[in-house]
């Protein structure tokens, strides 16, 4: 009967440090839109709005006072460096929905 009893609480304490150090891990934080660096650098002046789209996604900021204007946003923060990467990429559309201009924040090329 003590056997068992040892083995049970034996058991139930190995589960519970099992437990414990599963809780532990930590996860990569990724806010705002997911920017691959072959995305990003593909997109050029002229490209149709239906394009970036395709590869960038729906940008996290339109601007409602500048229709024409939109920006992708990228919040990273490394788990294991503890570092934060902010990257923004802004595109201004001409009245014809093509990129007239492009301006990089965060970005080494």
């Amino acid at each position: 009967m003590k056997t068992n009893y040892m083995k049970r609480t034996l058991q139930l304490l190995a589960l519970s440090l099992l437990l414990s150090t599963s809780a532990c891990r930590t996860y990569e934080i990724h806010q705002g839109n997911v920017l691959k660096n072959e995305n990003v650098w593909s997109i050029q002046e002229g490209d149709s709005r239906f394009r970036v789209e395709t590869l960038l996604g729906s940008p996290a900021i339109k601007d409602p006072l500048h229709p024409n204007r939109v920006r992708y946003v990228e919040d990273h923060r490394n788990s294991e460096t503890e570092k934060d990467k902010l990257r923004t990429i802004e595109i201004t559309y001409d009245n014809a929905l093509r990129v007239k201009k492009i301006e990089y924040f965060g970005f080494g090329k």
